[in-house]
């Protein structure tokens, strides 16, 4: 997935600019030097890693945003470069602390090197990125270092709701609410940071701080989707509480969501209880019903869009990251029936 507006090259451009940073901290010396090589090998181990997880057009999409936004202001998405890098970076930490904390698979069997590698990008390398896109600018390497604090804030915040959601008890509200913050923070800081690296004012930004929280908030749904689409069932196998999950319990009468709370109960170690829940979830009807839930999100997204249009082909290009965020997985019915 490469819209238009933000052709292929320009998103193996930014891969490139990561490889290179990466590349630099490896030929680091001194007393930062082991702490400079891990976050080396984090970054490309990272980049490296994508292609085998099916993970590219969720990283292009990463990259797309802010630059898209910047495209929508000026005309030139390439000053928001920056800010591409800074959002991977950022997943480079939270998909380890995510995937350590649900009992998935990490790289180096989840060793404290790693783990304070990507703690050093949290804190320190994605901040380095942004002071230097700020440089001669104080005010706005404040404004940026301030979004990626107060991303940081709201996306720890909505992980630990998802750690302790109960799908049993859990509703849709308080799951959407969770995702608004693990997933919708770090594209709201995207899009931000590339509305203050346009210049933006407060108004703005906070707009589009906004549109990227609902836009963060879809490519959670969608990457619940990909879970089942993949055959992992890592968060059935998990219980974890997804928009998916919960819609379904909700939907079903009292003995209905009784054995089926029952079967998800097994999901933990059964890999027959795991396929025949994943079934159930994705039944047409199912799937119609739920697709009805997420697409007044969808036609929001589309509405922020038009509001903060500006030039054109960027503001085109935002509208084809929703629909190819929407497109990945077409069995999932999220896309309207075409019109006869």
């Amino acid at each position: 997935m490469a819209v238009a507006a933000i052709p292929e090259e320009t998103v193996r451009q930014v891969q490139q600019q990561l490889r290179g940073l990466a590349q630099q901290l490896m030929a680091s010396t001194g007393p930062q030097a082991p702490s400079d090589r891990a976050m080396a090998e984090a970054v490309t181990g990272f980049l490296d890693r994508i292609e085998g997880r099916g993970s590219q057009p969720a990283v292009n999409g990463i990259i797309a945003l802010p630059l898209l936004v910047h495209g929508v202001r000026t005309g030139d998405p390439l000053p928001a470069v920056p800010a591409a890098m800074a959002h991977v970076l950022w997943w480079v930490s939270a998909r380890y602390l995510d995937d350590l904390s649900d009992g998935g698979p990490v790289p180096d069997s989840g060793s404290d090197k790693y783990l304070l590698a990507v703690i050093d990008l949290a804190c320190h390398l994605s901040a380095e990125v942004l002071d230097a896109a700020g440089a001669g600018n104080p005010a706005q390497a404040l404004r940026l270092r301030q979004e990626l604090s107060r991303c940081w804030h709201s996306a720890i915040a909505g992980q630990l709701t998802d750690l302790t959601a109960d799908p049993a008890t859990a509703a849709p509200d308080e799951v959407l609410a969770s995702y608004r913050g693990k997933t919708g923070a770090p594209y709201a800081m995207s899009a931000a940071m590339g509305a203050v690296l346009a210049g933006c004012d407060a108004h703005s930004v906070t707009a589009w701080r906004e549109f990227g929280e609902s836009f963060g908030v879809l490519r959670q749904l969608v990457n619940d989707q990909r879970d089942l689409a993949s055959g992992r069932y890592e968060d059935l196998r998990n219980a974890t509480g997804t928009y998916m999950t919960v819609h379904y319990l909700r939907s079903l009468s009292p003995q209905e969501r009784a054995m089926a709370e029952r079967l998800l109960a097994e999901c933990a170690h059964s890999p027959a209880a795991r396929e025949q829940f994943a079934a159930r979830l994705t039944e047409p009807t199912r799937l119609r019903d739920f697709a009805d839930t997420i697409r007044p999100l969808i036609e929001d997204l589309h509405t922020s869009v038009d509001s903060l249009a500006g030039a054109p082909l960027f503001t085109a290009g935002l509208h084809d990251l929703v629909e190819e965020t929407v497109d990945l997985f077409p069995q999932f019915l999220l896309s309207p029936a075409p019109q006869p």
